[in-house]
């Protein structure tokens, strides 16, 4: 039976109000709830810019943002919006790394500064990574300056030791030795203290994060024992991701990790395929749900992916034939109907309610070929509804009523191979006589007919002869044939008294007179009647 339920497309879906509130999930913070609304944007309605815009922008890397705004110029390729977009991510892409590993970490930090206040955060963390790395470098030159103190400080003490006069056992130093030996040790003490105030300087201004006029110099780098870690570890937990989506045929989670690994790998020849499938198997799940708009994305999308699957091809084609068939179906255009449920009923027996609506589209043309009298064509209709749908009781009645109306169970049949007439009550058999009819040069017509005159004597002006008890079943030509007694002629005399069981009429069927009369009075108009061969 018709499923009344209505195809979901975006004007059945707030696409505004869902782009109004990623928007607002986005400026909070919640990025996870706001990608799924968008993502669930680019689905109901992928010629959205502001979907396409938002996803890019919720991107974890430049390449899955120029992969977002790519896949939406697909669907809207005039959209100036989303190729202004593309052409900002190409122009802004890191420029690769010409110096030291010292330069690379500016880069990283500015490059960090920059994603991150592009998701809204504060613009001061790219400040404060330039000032740590700043810090770092000013206490690096105030350790290299203290150092350079100490040695000082030792060279000048060993001058100092050196430059004392030998003590001699046994002698006493003159008063003008002494002064000579502490003149020295003031000079000593004096330069030791010049050279501890310029590292004390260094240091405080270290401290007070002063810039220095001179070029900054950085630490030697450290070479960081932990590789980078290659794609494959990166994309090794999304496709755990992706397994587990399979095994329970959760089809979006599926897609929402693949999409990801391809953005991380596009060439990634599983990625590419599994996608498709989860795709397909989600637009098969969107066919259950009366989506049809919805399947026939996911199924364009793998198709760009695996155009050569038979499947995904078939599959898109059934939606397209069943969404003519769903609309001649609603106009009761049950010809067209007819015409395009049977081609996905051929292709896909079980295509979402297929089965039901064909065989209802055949009883309906039934009952309208019914209507017009079309009674062959309404019993091949008719047997075709109960074919389909097996074992319905309505079905079956409209076939036993088709029937009856062709055939109906009171009845008159005539079989010329055997000269004789059955009147039938109740489909059986109550009355038989024998008949003469049409000679060869004016034959009787077979076929059903039924009573549609009745005239207790009619007269032929053509053969100037009265026919009693007429009873007239068709035309032929100008003149019409029918059932009627002995005829008479204007003499007086009957004709073809002994005549019955031959051909004998110029086209009637003749009774015996008292025959005739039996059946003028059983009769009424309407009264179907075969004539077999």
């Amino acid at each position: 039976m018709l499923d009344n339920r209505q195809v979901e497309s975006s004007a059945h879906v707030n696409v505004a109000g869902m782009v109004e509130d990623g928007i607002r999930l986005a400026r909070q913070g919640s990025r996870a709830e706001a990608e799924i609304l968008f993502r669930r944007v680019i689905q109901v309605a992928p010629e959205n810019d502001d979907g396409w815009l938002w996803m890019a922008w919720l991107a974890d890397t430049r390449e899955e943002s120029l992969r977002y705004l790519r896949e939406g110029l697909y669907f809207s390729p005039d959209s100036p919006s989303l190729r202004e977009g593309v052409a900002w991510v190409e122009a802004h892409k890191p420029a690769a790394s010409t110096s030291s590993k010292a330069t690379d970490a500016v880069a990283t930090a500015g490059e960090a500064a920059q994603a991150t206040q592009g998701r809204g955060r504060p613009a001061r963390r790219r400040r404060d990574a330039a000032a740590v790395l700043h810090d770092a470098q000013l206490k690096t030159r105030a350790s290299d300056a203290v150092k350079a103190s100490g040695t000082a400080a030792k060279q000048i003490m060993q001058k100092v030791a050196t430059s004392r006069p030998i003590k001699v056992r046994g002698s006493r130093p003159g008063f003008s030795d002494r002064i000579k030996s502490l003149a020295v040790t003031l000079i000593s003490l004096v330069a030791i203290a010049a050279v501890v105030a310029i590292a004390l300087l260094v240091a405080r201004q270290a401290t007070d994060r002063t810039p220095a006029v001179s070029a900054m110099v950085l630490p030697t780098p450290v070479l960081d024992a932990t590789p980078t870690p290659g794609v494959e570890n990166l994309t090794a937990p999304l496709w755990t991701k992706v397994e587990i989506a399979f095994s329970q045929e959760d089809w979006t989670a599926a897609v929402v990790a693949l999409d990801k690994i391809r953005s991380m790998d596009p060439q990634n020849v599983e990625a590419r395929a599994r996608l498709s499938a989860a795709l397909y198997q989600r637009s098969l799940d969107s066919i259950a749900a009366n989506e049809l708009e919805l399947a026939k994305r996911d199924l364009d999308r793998a198709i760009i992916l695996d155009a050569n699957s038979p499947n995904l091809q078939s599959t898109r084609r059934d939606i397209e034939l069943y969404r003519a068939a769903l609309e001649a179906y609603l106009e009761q255009d049950w010809p067209k109907a007819v015409s395009l449920l049977n081609d996905v009923y051929e292709r896909t027996p079980d295509f979402r309610d297929t089965r039901s609506m064909l065989g209802q589209a055949h009883c309906y043309l039934a009952e309208q070929q019914l209507n017009n009298d079309s009674l062959d064509e309404a019993l091949a209709q008719a047997t075709l509804c109960e074919e389909i749908l097996e074992g319905d009781e309505e079905a079956s009645a409209l076939v036993k009523r088709v029937m009856e109306t062709i055939r109906p169970a009171r009845r008159i049949e005539v079989t010329l191979s055997d000269f004789r007439v059955r009147i039938y009550e109740d489909n059986e058999v109550i009355k038989s006589f024998p008949i003469c009819y049409g000679r060869p040069s004016h034959p009787t017509k077979t076929g059903r007919f039924e009573i549609q005159s009745k005239v207790e004597n009619a007269y032929a002006s053509t053969w100037d002869m009265d026919m009693p008890y007429w009873l007239g079943i068709y035309w032929a030509g100008g003149t019409e044939n029918g059932f009627h007694a002995l005829p008479i002629l204007s003499s007086g005399s009957t004709l073809w008294a002994g005549a019955l069981g031959t051909r004998c009429s110029f086209g009637c069927i003749v009774l015996n007179t008292p025959d005739a009369i039996w059946m003028y009075n059983w009769a009424t108009l309407g009264t179907v009647v075969f004539i077999n061969p």
